[in-house]
């Protein structure tokens, strides 16, 4: 009764951890995409990264357009993840793709496997945007839904190479599975590739 309790107690620290750090990745891509900040939706996310970014982008400039300060919350964001799931007997988190356990990892590996787990969740803003976005596309009336111009913004950098090359059959448009399937192979090849690097 008492593994299962703490098993719960590390899902639910783990997956909010892990949903903030994915806020700063969001802000990330959609500066990168020059998407538009008036949106709603963006709106909220500079709301919940702003009282971190503002005190951080004193000290870490951005890189040419590359907001340097929101790749550093996200990294901080996962090292504190792993961190608190290193010194507390709360058993295994998610990270990089799969249950990890940080508690026997030394501090070179906690900092390795930190920056895999942050490539890692990059790639699940494309994904997950992609997947969301077809969802709405689905939704009668969803179009005019501040949610979709953010998703927009996200996708069309990924999209715009296959737009127009793949024709829809049967009216579907296979463009967005093909991206999705595509993005899934890069995320499995890349995040495979650096954990063969990291001695465990």
């Amino acid at each position: 009764m008492g593994n299962a309790a703490l098993g719960a107690l590390g899902f639910i620290l783990g997956t909010v951890i892990s949903l903030y750090a994915a806020v700063p990745a969001i802000r990330f891509v959609l500066q990168w995409a020059r998407a538009d900040y008036h949106n709603p939706f963006a709106q909220a996310i500079v709301s919940l990264t702003n009282p971190i970014l503002v005190p951080l982008r004193r000290v870490i400039p951005s890189f040419r357009r590359y907001d340097s300060a929101s790749l550093v919350m996200v990294y901080g964001v996962l090292l504190f993840k792993f961190l608190l799931f290193k010194l507390l007997p709360i058993g295994g988190v998610s990270g990089f793709g799969t249950v990890a356990f940080p508690a026997g990892w030394n501090m070179g590996q906690l900092f390795a496997l930190t920056f895999v787990d942050m490539i890692h969740l990059l790639f699940n803003v494309f994904i997950f945007a992609l997947i969301i976005q077809a969802i709405l596309s689905w939704i009668p009336n969803s179009q005019g839904n501040p949610i979709q111009g953010v998703l927009r913004s996200i996708t069309d950098p990924v999209m715009r190479p296959l737009r127009g090359v793949i024709p829809p059959i049967g009216g579907i448009d296979l463009s967005v599975m093909i991206v999705i399937i595509g993005l899934f192979a890069m995320q499995y090849f890349v995040v495979g590739s650096l954990l063969s690097f990291i001695p465990t």
